[in-house]
C-alpha cells in the first residue's frame, strides 16, 4: 500500500488550484463558453456517471 504524505497532498492541491484558475480564466475571457459550461454542468445526471475502478490508483491516491 502506498503511503500518502502531506507533501504529496499539498502538490496535488496546488495542481488542482492551477487547473481551476485556468478554467476560470478561460470562462471569463469567453462568456459564451461560460454559459455553455454552466448548462452542461446542469445536465449531468450523477446516476449515469461512469465509475472508474482504478481512479485512486491512477492518480496516486492509494
Amino acid at each position: 500500500m502506498k503511503t500518502i504524505t502531506v507533501e504529496t497532498l499539498y502538490k496535488k492541491i496546488i495542481e488542482l488550484q492551477r487547473d481551476i484558475v485556468q478554467i476560470k480564466k478561460s470562462l471569463l475571457e469567453e462568456p459564451e463558453l461560460r454559459t455553455e459550461f454552466i448548462q452542461r454542468m446542469r445536465d449531468i445526471d450523477l446516476e449515469k456517471s461512469i465509475v472508474i475502478k482504478d481512479f485512486g490508483k491512477r492518480y496516486g491516491l492509494k
